[in-house]
């Protein structure tokens, strides 16, 4: 690799350890979040949602958007003002205040993810990107890996507002590279579907209103009831839109192929079952007694399969069919849900041999559905295909969050007449019954849709192992 693509491509490590490191230090901290700006529970999960949230709904059209504008500004862009809210954020003085900034945070985040992986378009040839992206992602797996750890550490020796503070001197490097190294790229005439877009964040903020607000507002109130018609509405109106727009900011042609179909429900209700990370954080600090650091580790300890499993589900991939890792995947998912439905005051060797399985289910069903979701489509549908597949794991996030937000408040309060804590119990047995049940209608549904033959043909490539 020559000096200068290195550098250039050095200059894109900063912002990636930002954003990646973000999604995974925060968990840990909630508990001392909400005892030090007394939150409830549902803006506890608020400081986590508003996040996802945002990225969900605008990731897909900051990329369109940097076609127009040029992705070297719009990295630069939500790099600082990444930082400028990672200040604001552990400057919160309330949960409102903790809310509104990670939401802004979000919207930052939702335009670095595709400046990245434009810049190494824009600077690598077609046959050196693969490598490029592949330690793009590398890198970025490591500080997901290292967010828990890392925020355990800095809540036991600072506070909880170091974690958001971490970023500053993180994203001010980052910024110098950009603008030094990273050349300045032309701008697209890429088209933008807004009236599309517009439908699809009513739809899903407004879903995910109701979910998270329902226990509070209450199933009947007039707020709950205005906010689920309007998601159905814009949910409609965006299908509506997508059929009949020339450029449609969701390309639900694409559907049709069964095996992209198929990889959008893996990667969509993974997304979702992830979100149990954040209960599970909160669980073994508040019920299980463990320190922060502690909870960390446990989470870190987990994550780090994916370092050597991903490569393994490449391999498994390509030399029998998708399905294998795919299947083994799911497998060690529900089990691990399983283990925990059944054992819900576990010891601490019970709860790793859970959360390797889990570590370890998760990249045999992400490594494969990626590949196979942009090689089941048409090849001039492959940026499509990637920014659709980016909107729906997004989407799958903060939908999950909130339903599952949604099923444990519900479940706590039908048993706080045994005592908070034993609601506590019941709930996070309950919550992991209903997810490792949800999980095998999903594998049920992806092999269904993968016995039938697409009425498209599907390029060579890793989706026929499919047909």
């Amino acid at each position: 690799m020559p000096q200068a693509r290195w550098k250039t491509f050095s200059a894109l490590l900063p912002a990636t350890a930002m954003s990646y490191l973000d999604q995974t230090i925060m968990p840990v901290a909630l508990p001392r979040i909400q005892l030090d700006l007394n939150a409830t529970n549902t803006q506890v999960q608020w400081c986590v949602n508003a996040y996802l949230l945002v990225i969900a709904v605008f990731v897909l059209i900051s990329g369109k958007l940097g076609d127009r504008i040029g992705y070297k500004r719009t990295l630069m862009v939500g790099v600082v003002g990444f930082v400028i809210f990672s200040a604001l954020c552990g400057l919160s003085e309330s949960a409102e205040m903790l809310i509104i900034a990670r939401a802004c945070q979000g919207l930052c985040a939702a335009s670095i993810y595709p400046a990245q992986t434009a810049m190494i378009a824009q600077i690598y040839p077609p046959e050196k990107r693969g490598r490029a992206t592949g330690m793009i992602v590398s890198i970025g797996s490591l500080f997901l890996i290292l967010g828990p750890l890392v925020g355990g550490y800095l809540i036991e020796v600072a506070s909880w507002r170091w974690i958001f503070w971490i970023n500053l001197p993180i994203g001010a490097i980052g910024l110098w590279m950009i603008n030094r190294f990273m050349p300045t790229p032309e701008k697209g005439r890429g088209k933008v579907d807004l009236k599309g877009f517009a439908y699809f964040a009513l739809g899903v903020s407004a879903l995910t209103l109701v979910f998270m607000q329902a226990t509070d507002w209450g199933w009947t109130s007039l707020l709950t009831i205005f906010f689920a018609i309007t998601a159905i509405v814009g949910l409609l109106l965006l299908l509506y839109r997508e059929k009949r727009a020339a450029h449609p900011f969701l390309d639900i042609s694409l559907f049709k192929h069964s095996p992209f179909a198929a990889i959008n429900i893996n990667v969509f209700i993974l997304q979702f079952f992830l979100m149990i990370v954040v209960f599970r954080t909160i669980y073994f600090q508040t019920v299980l007694g463990y320190s922060p650091f502690l909870t960390g580790f446990i989470m870190f300890i987990s994550s780090c399969p994916v370092l050597f499993i991903a490569p393994l589900a490449g391999i498994l991939s390509d030399r029998l069919s998708p399905k294998v890792p795919i299947a083994l995947g799911y497998l060690l998912l529900i089990f691990s849900s399983f283990w925990f439905a059944f054992i819900s005051l576990p010891s601490f060797h019970s709860i790793l041999i859970a959360l390797i399985a889990y570590g370890t289910g998760i990249p045999l069903i992400f490594t494969p559905s990626y590949s196979t979701a942009i090689s089941s489509v048409p090849k001039g549908k492959a940026g499509t295909a990637s920014g659709i597949v980016a909107t729906l794991r997004n989407t799958g996030g903060t939908v999950g969050l909130a339903l599952i937000h949604l099923f444990v408040s519900t479940d706590q309060k039908w048993h706080l007449t045994e005592g908070k804590r034993e609601a506590e119990i019941i709930s996070f047995s309950d919550v992991h019954f209903a997810l490792a049940f949800l999980l095998i209608v999903a594998m049920a549904i992806t092999f269904m849709l993968h016995s039938r033959k697409s009425s498209h043909h599907l390029p060579e490539g890793p989706a026929e192992g499919w047909d």
